[in-house]
């Protein structure tokens, strides 16, 4: 059994390259695990660690950021759209009678895209051209096959 893996985001190419993979792979997906993975984007904001002000010769340090619940909006809101977009990945995948693992974590796609293909010992990963240019430095080093779908492909 092969391990087989999509990279949705909220673009609608990244649906149609789904389905795509669904209807034309469908003998190696149904005899595979089917992982379906959404990127958070990582935090605009960068806490400093402690926030001082000066007051004269005196000085008073702060804890906390002001910035925290910021931060932490952002990352339910990011959290939130990245259930979304994988719950309807899902729906999709059992549509076509394909039960699929959805999975979400934040971070440089870069960086989580290698070590979730190692944890999850991914055989194949799909993905269409454009998500490929982003993300072709993390690809070089990784033991899993490659279907790249060219965009033109995938809407028809």
């Amino acid at each position: 059994m092969k391990n087989v893996m999509v990279i949705v985001d909220e673009s609608n190419s990244s649906y149609d390259l789904l389905i795509w993979a669904l209807e034309n792979h469908k003998d190696t997906i149904e005899s595979s695990k089917v992982f379906i993975f959404a990127i958070q984007p990582q935090n605009p904001f960068t806490p400093p660690t402690v926030l001082s002000s000066s007051l004269g010769f005196a000085q008073i340090f702060y804890p906390f950021s002001p910035h925290s619940e910021l931060i932490r909006l952002a990352h339910e809101k990011n959290m939130k759209i990245a259930l979304g977009l994988l719950e309807k990945a899902k729906n999709m995948c059992l549509n076509h009678g394909i039960k699929a693992e959805t999975f979400t974590d934040a971070g440089d796609a870069n960086d989580l895209i290698p070590k979730i293909i190692q944890e999850r010992q991914i055989d194949v990963l799909v993905m269409s051209g454009q998500q490929t240019q982003k993300l072709k430095k993390c690809l070089y080093n990784t033991d899993c096959s490659l279907v790249v779908v060219k965009n033109r492909l995938v809407k028809e």
